[in-house]
């Protein structure tokens, strides 16, 4: 427990003439009780600074208040693994975004009760987005691990799981972004689109950060479900398919798929499959391009070690891109990377995803800036 609680009796009382040092103040319970998390989580924080200065600390915590971004990632807690409960995930992630906490996450499967394969499926369609994102359950609860309820829905949930460690150069720079600016990477659309009424009360719908759409399942047994898709040229993530947004469509949603669309004018940056990080180089990194509606897209790939402080004094590379449609061929124009980082020889892809037609064009990463063409 890391906030204060009394099984037995919870009124209080129990806590009323607790003593707390507070800096040499020795202040009483009243005072501390709303920041006890924070203050443990600091301390656990500069604790492991101060045994592992080399390593940035990683705390977890439940409890919290406001500055908690500053010491510790957050998950939401023991949830019910129930269809309620999930569907809560969507607006518990975007709400502690935008109180602050972006580094969030929560008990893929629900921590109480029972869940089934269903259930577990739809709940890892939501997590392996999350920043913070695991399986877990009370130890004397039912077993959920994916593969607990058949070959079936252990393949899907194997496919989220091998989507998420490919989309890690996407969301690694997504929650940079996120630690730089304050801007979580977890999203309601009505942050992306504050001029929009129709997202103000989209509770079941998210953004992984300004480009990626996502519409989970949240309720038994559909297999479809509407979607509003914002103002702009939206492709499927799945099929590619183009759509023009400000509407409400339909979508197919069989269980073994989630809907995503990806904002036209985006640019996904993904590495390739992998058991976990650090199996193998990010090598390559595909630049996955979807050109909005006058053939522009844009992004920015953020790196460095993952494990150091060396990011806060250059240890980073940060290589922006812009993609422009000119006569009958895209040309891609990286910039020369910022930063200290070296991550090693590799290629890098660059493909139009919604032209079948486009040629795929690879080339070493030279660490510096360039022109590609790609010709269709």
């Amino acid at each position: 427990m890391n906030e204060p609680a009394d099984f037995i009796d919870q009124t209080g009382k129990n806590q009323i003439d607790v003593v707390s040092y507070d800096e040499g103040e020795n202040s009483t319970h009243a005072k501390n009780r709303n920041v006890f998390a924070l203050l443990m989580s600091r301390a656990t924080y500069e604790g492991l600074a101060r045994l592992q200065p080399e390593r940035r600390p990683f705390v977890v915590t439940r409890a919290a208040y406001a500055g908690i971004q500053r010491y510790s990632t957050m998950w939401t807690g023991d949830s019910n693994s129930t269809w309620d409960s999930l569907a809560l995930n969507v607006p518990m992630f975007t709400t502690l975004g935008l109180s602050g906490e972006p580094f969030v996450g929560s008990d893929v499967g629900g921590f109480i009760g029972r869940a089934n394969g269903e259930l577990l499926v739809r709940s890892y369609q939501i997590g392996f987005l999350a920043p913070f994102f695991r399986n877990h359950h009370a130890i004397d609860g039912y077993d959920q691990e994916p593969w607990r309820f058949g070959k079936y829905y252990e393949d899907i949930i194997r496919k989220y799981l091998k989507l998420r460690y490919q989309l890690l150069p996407f969301l690694y720079t997504t929650l940079e972004a996120a630690h730089r600016t304050g801007v979580p990477l977890f999203r309601p659309l009505m942050l992306n689109y504050q001029d929009d009424s129709n997202t103000y009360n989209l509770d079941d719908q998210f953004m992984i950060g300004d480009d990626l759409l996502v519409a989970p399942i949240v309720k038994p047994d559909l297999t479809s479900r509407l979607v509003y898709l914002p103002k702009g040229i939206w492709y499927d993530f799945w099929t590619n398919k183009k759509y023009d947004g400000d509407k409400m469509i339909r979508v197919d949603a069989p269980l073994e798929t989630v809907p995503m669309f990806v904002r036209g004018g985006a640019v996904i940056p993904m590495g390739p499959e992998m058991r976990h990080v650090g199996e193998r180089p990010f090598d390559p990194i595909t630049f996955a391009i979807y050109p909005d509606e006058k053939g522009f897209a844009s992004a920015t790939l953020y790196e460095d070690d993952g494990n150091s402080l060396a990011y806060q004094s250059r240890g980073f590379r940060r290589t922006k891109l812009e993609v422009r449609h000119v006569a009958q061929a895209y040309v891609v124009k990286t910039s020369a990377p910022e930063g200290d980082y070296k991550p090693g020889a590799r290629n890098f892809v660059f493909v139009i995803k919604p032209m079948a037609t486009a040629k795929t064009v690879s080339v070493a990463d030279e660490g510096r800036a360039r022109a590609i063409e790609i010709r269709y």
